[in-house]
């Protein structure tokens, strides 16, 4: 179950093409919490907004060294992938909107700004800002630590509805898309711009890995300009809603680069169906704890897998392992299950891939 990067990368090509003879198997070791998973940001303020001072570039990227070995220590398809740290909202920081540490969730949220219209300057991207400066110096740093042994990828970067969930609050933006509908397309416009520029900025500061680039907690090889993006509070949108105030920005954002995966989620309005017609490189799909088994995502699967190549990512319990195994086509198929030890991976290799 271990195998050379270059293999690796060799069957991730094979994925895209939809040509893989078998699945792609990887693991995910630990924590998916970011505040659980990087111990240098175990010592974060709780009790105030964060500033990029707050932030250690130096013993992220130890932290990122550690990570990359444990990985390793898996095997599996994937290759561990870094980027500027995922657990910042890195966009709606940019955007100024206050951010802060949870360690209860083991995340960093952001609170909407006090002073937002759709005629401030804070809509505007900006490569001096003290947040754009903070992501080149992550990127710049692990390209001069990991000496070319793991790739860098773009970070999470929340999509349009996510943003604007940002900036009114977490579901009164849909108030304000039927309050002032107008006033919303024109700030989806200038966050369109913003997403675009600073996925841009990034890919102009990330080395190439073998042709490509990383896909920060995914551990997917990606072919070079390729973006990781998500839409997770058009869970709260309705078909029509999502239609006129967020499609044509996630059309652009998916032409704007060479490639682009998308991240879902399975509850709520999930737009699949749209998402399926854009020229998406590739669809994930989370199985989460408490939610949809894979048995029952069975035809979304199917349906994904019939035009796209298909990321399964989660937790992922023996029922839906067995599921996902026994029942699904291999062409364009790749799953990542959270694992607790390099032990429990190869258990799960032997299962179902020997």
């Amino acid at each position: 179950m271990y195998f050379s990067i270059e293999d690796r990368v060799d069957n991730f090509k094979k994925y895209y093409a939809r040509k893989n003879s078998r699945p792609l198997l990887g693991f995910f070791l630990g924590s998916e919490y970011p505040l659980h998973r990087y111990e240098v940001f175990k010592n974060l303020s709780e009790d105030r907004e964060l500033s990029v001072s707050d932030f250690n570039v130096q013993g992220f990227c130890e932290n990122c060294d550690r990570l990359f070995t444990d990985h390793e220590a898996c095997g599996g398809d994937f290759i561990w992938s870094g980027s500027a740290f995922w657990g910042i909202p890195w966009l709606e920081a940019a955007l100024g909107c206050p951010i802060k540490a949870s360690f209860s969730t083991g995340s960093l949220y952001s609170e909407p700004p006090q002073h937002f219209s759709v005629d401030s300057d804070m809509l505007e991207f900006n490569p001096n800002s003290p947040w754009a400066l903070k992501l080149i110096e992550f990127l710049e740093s692990m390209t001069g630590r990991n000496n070319g042994r793991w790739p860098i990828g773009t970070t999470r970067m929340r999509g349009i509805a996510d943003l604007l969930s940002a900036l009114y609050g977490s579901d009164t933006f849909i108030y304000a898309i039927i309050e002032r509908p107008d006033e919303v397309l024109e700030v989806c416009n200038k966050l369109c711009d913003l997403w675009i520029e600073f996925g841009k900025l990034q890919i102009e500061h990330i080395p190439l890995f073998h042709g490509g680039l990383g896909s920060f907690y995914y551990n997917m090889w990606v072919p070079a300009d390729t973006v990781m993006h998500q839409e997770d509070a058009a869970a709260l949108m309705s078909p029509h809603l999502y239609e006129q105030f967020i499609k044509p920005f996630d059309q652009r954002i998916v032409e704007a680069f060479s490639g682009c995966i998308m991240h879902q989620h399975p509850t709520g309005y999930v737009p699949t169906d749209e998402y399926l017609k854009m020229n998406f490189l590739a669809l994930e799909l989370h199985i989460d704890e408490g939610g949809p088994s894979a048995q029952q995502l069975y035809k979304t699967h199917c349906d994904i897998l019939s035009k796209k190549p298909l990321l399964i990512w989660g937790n992922l319990s023996q029922d839906d392992l067995n599921w996902i195994f026994g029942h699904l086509p291999a062409q364009g198929l790749a799953i990542m299950t959270v694992v607790d030890s390099p032990e429990t991976a190869n258990k799960i290799w032997q299962t179902h891939m020997e």
